[in-house]
């Protein structure tokens, strides 16, 4: 098995954030002090946010209105493409995923390039809303792909860029992370799972409107699983570089 022991080349860390001004620096800082390169897309923050993430080394790109997160990674994975990544990990900018836990990430992303490597959450020390959202959202997965996914809404993963981009997701705000797993099933991409923890302190604070994403999340699981049973080929998309 390979050990990410250092930073791997082609590899690149991207932070989304929304309104996280008290966290976004803390997290940047601690993805630079194990060597990797940073690229924060502000989202239309209203905040700070932007100001503290450019405090940092981090490469910074900034939405004057806030798009959601699917627009926010989007924008960071075309953007790492560009500079010629062929690998992003996503790191949400609230603070719940311990930095210590990515060395996991990318000793499996290093065994298998071409997989989507998502960390797993241990929902244990979750709120009860949390768990049961996850479970309700990975089992429309189950449905629409046909087999169990680990974790369909950790924020925490890495993506192969190119293949990533070919993938037709249309889904918006927070669906965009369970339908790409969706596609990417569809597409014979690998998917692994890994083992993390997770930080769920008390005053965390999520962006997550439960009746705007839950609606936004239940009719693409709809689409989606319709769309199994309908045969007709996927089409994927060619990525381009600017």
């Amino acid at each position: 098995m390979t050990n990410a022991t250092s930073w791997p080349d082609g590899y690149v860390a991207l932070v989304p954030v929304y309104n996280h001004h008290k966290t976004v620096a803390a997290v940047v800082n601690e993805l630079i002090a194990i060597g990797a390169p940073v690229i924060v897309v502000d989202d239309g923050s209203t905040d700070q946010s932007g100001e503290a993430a450019r405090s940092t080394t981090a490469d910074v790109l900034t939405h004057e209105k806030n798009s959601g997160k699917a627009q926010a990674l989007i924008t960071g994975f075309q953007h790492a493409y560009d500079k010629g990544y062929h690998h992003v990990v996503t790191v949400d900018a609230d603070g719940q995923h311990p930095i210590d836990e990515i060395p996991k990430l990318l000793d499996a992303s290093l065994d298998c390039s071409a997989a989507i490597i998502v960390g797993s959450r241990d929902m244990s020390v979750a709120p009860k809303p949390n768990r049961f959202g996850r479970w309700l959202s990975t089992y429309g997965v189950r449905i629409a792909c046909g087999r169990w996914s680990g974790d369909s809404q950790s924020g925490l993963r890495i993506y192969p860029i190119p293949s990533t981009l070919s993938l037709p997701v249309d889904a918006a705000r927070y669906a965009y992370e369970i339908e790409v797993l969706i596609r990417a099933t569809w597409a014979n991409i690998p998917i692994h799972y890994v083992d993390v923890k997770v930080i769920y302190p008390e005053d965390r604070v999520s962006h997550f409107n439960k009746l705007k994403d839950n609606t936004i999340t239940c009719m693409t699981n709809v689409e989606l699983i319709l769309r199994r049973f309908i045969p007709f080929r996927q089409f994927l998309r060619k990525p381009k570089k600017k």
